[in-house]
């Protein structure tokens, strides 16, 4: 399953495999007997200033990169 966290207009991109186990597991509120492995990516922009980290989209120089990021993460939604 994709999705997306957001932190102010810093997005992570993350993919959680959903298994018919884990399914059962959290209705009987229980922990699975595999573990479940999300992948996540956090574009990298490089902020000078490192107290405006979780700026995201505010700086004009991530707004590209973080586009660009949407536009790939497309393939997993459609």
């Amino acid at each position: 399953m994709p999705g997306i966290i957001m932190v102010g207009t810093s997005p992570t991109f993350v993919k959680i495999p959903i298994t018919a186990d884990l399914v059962q597991c959290v209705q009987r509120g229980e922990y699975p007997a595999t573990p479940t492995v999300v992948l996540a990516h956090k574009p990298d922009i490089s902020e000078p200033d490192p107290s405006v980290r979780n700026e995201g989209m505010k700086p004009l120089d991530g707004r590209r990169v973080i586009l660009q990021c949407y536009e790939a993460f497309k393939k997993f939604v459609v």
